[in-house]
């Protein structure tokens, strides 16, 4: 743990307690922050010291590679350059936490402190990075041949194929094989735990600790972990009915369907295909066509699930980054929820990181990252399916940046410290509220996540 920055002042007015230090808090929070964390923790990190504000543009590295040169003797050896290219990050994630320690509490030890406010405040930015960042699973969905898996049918039955064809497209495209990791949401995990990988617990060579403990371990090539805030969601506001013939697998045509008042940009699933499409035309009352080929083959009189659109309540400018408002559901739009905006090639897609209802009928949603285009007041936005969006990756197709954000001026009776560790940054900031009576701490960080290179990364459907 590094010290990156002093305190400005003294110990908040009001309080004497020698446990408000914010040193002490930056450690501990770190510690926790990184406890709490998954996916954060296995992608690639990028930090420097330099401090940032909410907004700024920073630039890391996406990983370049050699070329293949042979030599005999006499010939003078060729330098190369790696060729890493330069990609540029916003620093648009800010999270934070802030709550008031009252004085009647100013007197318990640091450690009960710790487990009041400190802990649980750090639990909640932890989830925030880890849903942000497994929020971009969206930018590797592509074409169907860029996933593998079904959504909502992953099964001991299929799940051994299903991590075998994420780790043939990996290997096809020469990702390395170190450094890979398939991330998990909960019912996902359920299934692969069920499949003979973990049941002959003997033939893995880990005395069965890995069933025992549900520690999914090392399997097929990846370093496999349970992440709760995966994109996953049960179930949506749906309508649903057939299509009224079979088709092939590839298949572009028009599906011939009566299922009522479906529109175009909504994420309609055709069982036995089970992707995340969408509709890109539609003839009401007769038939739809999907954005993408079926990539397996549907059965006569399938049933299809129609993804109803709700629509946008108020205007937002393009990089909005707080919350925005949703109406005209009957399901709000939930966490873990893929949701898009306008149709075509303006269409733009995001994942909900948080939702909670601000009035009757009008849902607030937080998306993974800020506003690509403007939103009007009743443009449509198109919730996505259910299932879940499991990741095969390499470490190399994601990065976290990470910059420390400054330190106020000493001013107020303000105290603040940055806390560095294992390239993550957090401020903590103290201040004193005589009407309130309490101290005031808040916690953030200043992040960006950038996609490095979405041939390393594998939607792995359940």
């Amino acid at each position: 743990m590094q010290r990156h920055a002093e305190m400005t002042c003294p110990l908040p007015i009001g309080s004497s307690n020698k446990e408000f230090i914010p040193e002490l808090w930056a450690q501990e929070g770190l510690a926790i922050l990184e406890e709490n964390m998954v996916i954060a923790n296995l992608v690639h990190r990028d930090f420097e010291d330099e401090v940032k504000e909410f907004g700024d543009v920073v630039n890391t590295r996406r990983p370049g590679e050699f070329q293949i040169r042979r030599k005999k003797d006499g010939t003078t050896l060729a330098q190369q350059d790696a060729k890493a290219t330069n990609v540029r990050v916003p620093l648009d994630q800010w999270f934070y936490t802030s709550f008031t320690i009252k004085d009647g509490e100013a007197s318990k030890s640091f450690q009960e402190l710790v487990d009041i406010y400190l802990r649980p405040g750090m639990q909640t930015i932890a989830r925030g990075v880890d849903r942000a960042v497994l929020g971009r699973c969206h930018a590797f969905l592509r074409t169907p041949a860029k996933r593998s898996g079904r959504l909502g049918a992953l099964s001991a039955a299929n799940a051994k194929d299903y991590v075998l064809e994420a780790r043939e497209i990996l290997n096809v495209n020469k990702a390395p094989a170190q450094n890979r990791n398939l991330v998990l949401a909960p019912a996902s995990e359920t299934a692969l735990l069920k499949t003979d990988m973990f049941m002959k617990a003997n033939e893995r060579g880990d005395g069965g600790s890995a069933l025992e403990n549900a520690i999914l371990g090392r399997i097929l090539g990846f370093e496999t972990y349970m992440d709760q805030n995966v994109n996953s969601i049960a179930s949506a506001d749906t309508s649903a009915g057939t299509v009224t013939e079979p088709y092939a697998a590839g298949s572009t045509s028009a599906m011939l369907s009566a299922l009522a008042n479906v529109a175009v940009g909504e994420y309609i699933n055709v069982a036995g295909n089970d992707q995340p499409t969408y509709v890109s035309a539609t003839n009401p009352g007769v038939s739809f066509t999907l954005n993408e080929p079926l990539k397996y083959a549907t059965e006569d009189n399938a049933v299809v699930t129609r993804y109803i659109a709700c629509d946008v309540n108020g205007n937002y400018a393009a990089g909005h980054s707080e919350a925005i408002d949703l109406d005209g559901w009957t399901v709000a739009p939930q966490v873990g929820q893929l949701v898009a905006f306008g149709t075509g090639a303006g269409r733009h897609t995001y994942t909900v990181i948080e939702s909670w209802l601000k009035d009757t009928g009008v849902q607030s949603v937080i998306l993974d990252r800020p506003l690509d285009l403007l939103l009007t007041n009743d443009d449509k936005a198109y919730p996505g399916p259910a299932g879940s969006i499991n990741m095969a990756f390499h470490r190399d197709a994601l990065a976290l940046v990470t910059r420390p954000l400054a330190v106020p001026n000493n001013a107020m009776g303000v105290l603040s410290d940055i806390g560095v560790y294992n390239d993550i940054a957090m401020r903590v900031t103290m201040q004193y509220d005589i009407q309130g009576g309490g101290t005031v701490v808040n916690l953030d960080i200043l992040a960006g996540v950038a996609v490095l290179d979405v041939n390393l990364c594998v939607p792995f459907l359940g």
